[in-house]
């Protein structure tokens, strides 16, 4: 996957634009992989792996974990981790709801979105749908995206709003429920079946999020930002595929990680804080000849990247940076540091970074939060809590983050890819 500049770029415009859900941004990333000789693998079956070896696997449709076997089987993994899912809507079971005359969707939130940023736009449907198949342990998975502007949640107007209630979050129960059309008789299931071809008494259950409708574009006087929806933190999953795929081999085992469900704690089968990602470690281990002290010893030997999207200095909020610390935009990507650890940085883990940057002529900033505000978190601790390995959190600087069109600099994401190949080159 030789791309230059614009071509990466372009190359991410579209893979942001086809990935309206975690399970569409694994099926794409998969796609990528198994483009440049990746083969698969099951979770469930024995592995047999050979040197220089090009591997992947998913897990429960939404986590993607691609890896290439290193030349030394004793040598430490070479990880950079990132997550496929992005803050929103998802549909609750039971949705549809009567009142006034219109039909509406209930949803519920996922993760921590800025909620106003969702409305008075065209939004649609996507996600995954479980149809019958061949015993009740091996239903099929059909992927949906309901290819048209199908749902939209208005505003109030501000002629119907007292001055206490302008500008204060909307309830998301009552205030931010999407509106899908006029009349009494809707059935999502009877729709849902005629996109995926179906027919309804084959539906058994689904995963349904809202999605925008509005595509990834290049913007700026000097075309210096991209703005797009789920750039957090589908911007780091493609930095990360397109290092991995471009990587020379090396001594280490090289792997890329995109984790599910990151905003909403990671507590799941296919999160970060599941046992899974150990097991799939120990299995390229055991694979490999090595035996438990063997893969003991590899992991305290291991180095992974954190890599989840950082804020940068907001020109119309200049007081919420931190006094000494202010990320900009296309200056490099950017370590994430906190002393209660939500972020897994440590000066070890600087040193590392820093220095593989300095042999490779690039910038990094620091980001850390104001001493008075608390902060988001990422996978970094959790997978160093869980795992021994230890760990750095970073991420490239945007604005608007977890609104449903984010903002990012284009300098920035090639800064990040050409970082993470040096990483997994690094010796």
């Amino acid at each position: 996957m030789k791309l230059n500049d614009k071509e990466i770029m372009d190359d991410l415009l579209k893979f942001l634009d086809k990935s309206v859900s975690m399970y569409h941004s694994t099926l794409n990333s998969v796609e990528m992989l198994k483009k440049n000789g990746f083969e698969k693998l099951e979770l469930t079956e024995r592995w047999k792996l050979k040197k220089q070896g090009k591997y992947y696997l998913v897990v429960n449709n939404s986590t993607v974990i691609g890896f290439v076997v290193g030349n030394n089987e004793k040598s430490g993994f070479k990880i950079v981790g990132a997550h496929t899912d992005s803050p929103g809507f998802k549909i609750k079971s039971n949705p549809i709801i009567k009142q006034s005359g219109y039909l509406q969707l209930n949803t519920e939130v996922y993760g921590g979105p800025i909620l106003q940023s969702w409305f008075d736009r065209p939004l649609s449907i996507a996600g995954r749908v479980f149809v019958k198949g061949k015993t009740s342990y091996t239903p099929e998975v059909r992927l949906l995206n309901i290819d048209k502007d199908l749902v939209t949640i208005p505003s109030l107007a501000i002629h119907m709003t007292s001055v206490e209630e302008r500008g204060k979050v909307p309830n998301a129960q009552t205030q931010a429920l999407p509106i899908v059309g006029l009349g009494e008789e809707f059935d999502l299931d009877e729709l849902i079946a005629k996109e995926l071809d179906i027919t309804k008494d084959e539906i058994l259950s689904h995963d349904l999020f809202l999605c925008s409708r509005e595509k990834a574009k290049i913007l700026g006087v000097n075309g210096e930002f991209f703005q797009s929806g789920k750039i957090d933190n589908l911007g780091m999953i493609h930095a990360g595929l397109v290092s991995i795929i471009n990587a020379q081999a090396t001594d280490s085992t090289q792997i890329f990680v995109g984790f599910d469900n990151e905003e909403i704690g990671s507590s799941t089968q296919q999160g970060a804080a599941s046992a899974m990602f150990k097991d799939v470690l120990k299995k390229i281990s055991l694979s490999q000849g090595n035996d438990e002290q063997d893969f003991i010893n590899q992991i305290y030997k291991s180095y992974m990247i954190s890599a989840d999207q950082a804020h940068a200095i907001h020109p119309n909020y200049i007081s919420k940076a931190d006094p000494t610390n202010k990320p900009k935009l296309n200056e490099g990507p950017v370590i994430k540091d906190s002393a209660r650890k939500s972020y897994a940085t440590d000066a070890f883990g600087k040193a590392v970074l820093l220095d593989i940057a300095k042999d490779n002529d690039i910038k990094l900033q620091i980001f850390h939060n104001r001493s008075d505000l608390r902060g988001g978190s990422t996978i970094g601790s959790i997978i160093e809590t869980n795992t021994g390995i230890r760990n750095i959190d970073i991420g490239n600087p945007m604005l608007a983050m977890h609104s449903i069109n984010e903002m990012a600099g284009t300098k920035d994401q090639l800064l990040m890819i050409k970082l993470m190949k040096a990483f997994y080159e690094s010796k």
